[in-house]
Order: C-alpha cells, then sequence, then structure tokens
C-alpha cells in the first residue's frame, strides 16, 4: 500500500493557524476522521477540495499536499 507524506499539508495548516481539529470543523468533518487520514485512510476528492479551500492551495499545489510518496528507509539505512 502507498503511503502518502502530508508533512507539508501539516505545515500549510499551521501556518495558516489551523490545528487538526479546527481544520477538521471547517471541512465539516469529525476531528478523529481527519487524524485517520491523515495516518493513511484515503481523502475522498470533496475532502481534498474543501481543504484545499480552507487552506488556500491552488489547484496547481494539490498535488503536493496530497499525493506525495512518504519514503521508506530501508533496512540498511536504518542501522547506518
Amino acid at each position: 500500500m502507498i503511503k502518502f507524506d502530508y508533512e507539508r499539508l501539516y505545515g500549510r495548516m499551521k501556518s495558516k493557524g489551523f490545528n487538526q481539529s479546527s481544520l477538521a470543523r471547517e471541512i465539516g468533518i469529525s476531528p478523529a476522521s481527519l487524524t485517520n487520514k491523515l495516518k493513511g485512510v484515503p481523502f475522498r476528492q470533496d475532502e481534498m477540495m474543501n481543504i484545499s479551500k480552507a487552506l488556500g492551495i491552488g489547484d496547481k499545489e494539490l498535488a503536493t499536499y496530497f499525493f506525495t510518496v512518504k519514503v521508506q528507509k530501508t533496512e540498511q539505512e536504518q542501522m547506518t
């Protein structure tokens, strides 16, 4: 399963004055649901669009916030 890296999204949330709870309320989902999505449950298209609107993310930037693949360290890299 592909895992996505949401670090950039977290940074944008913080810079716009949101935490997970306040962003969840803004887009109409529960804080627990947003937490689950940030941990790997896929976002629905409407959720991505609502988050983008709330955080001022343009259409051309959308992929960098929602579709950056999380790079896993290999076992060899972890040992060094």
